[in-house]
């Protein structure tokens, strides 16, 4: 069962673990608990949206404030590392943030195949049902039930 403790399933999309969708007026936020940042790493090092020379704000409680870097700069073993946010040439960013667990959260107009394939590689999920892949489609869409 997902691990979503509201009431609320309106804006979530039902998979393990959870995502959990922000609308804003320019863009879009899909959050979830996630796995390792070598475990997130790796998920964007294979997509083909993602160059090895894009950009990634890395936030390091060794180094006073963030630094930009390129995404084959990364070091996925540095434990001092609390944030990466990818900035491909696409109009979507991902991001890794150590939190009281790790959280995955992908910004902008995402296309419904990036999010499930970062959902998958980010976690333990390996499958999507046909119900968990129509309501992304739908709330991705804005379209109402």
């Amino acid at each position: 069962m997902p691990d979503n403790t509201s009431d609320d399933y309106s804006r979530t999309i039902p998979v393990d673990p959870v995502i959990h969708i922000e609308t804003f007026a320019t863009h879009q936020t899909l959050t979830w608990k996630a796995g390792s940042r070598s475990q997130f790493v790796e998920a964007v090092r294979v997509l083909n949206a993602v160059s090895p020379t894009a950009s990634v704000v890395v936030d390091d409680t060794a180094v006073a404030g963030r630094r930009d870097r390129s995404l084959a700069d990364i070091d996925s073993g540095n434990d001092t590392v609390t944030y990466l946010r990818i900035e491909p040439d696409a109009p979507w960013t991902v991001s890794w943030e150590q939190r009281t667990r790790p959280i995955v959260s992908v910004s902008g107009a995402p296309p419904e195949t990036l999010c499930r394939r970062i959902h998958r590689r980010t976690t333990d999920c390996s499958d999507w049902s046909g119900e968990a892949i129509a309501t992304l489609h739908r709330l991705l869409n804005d379209e109402t039930s």
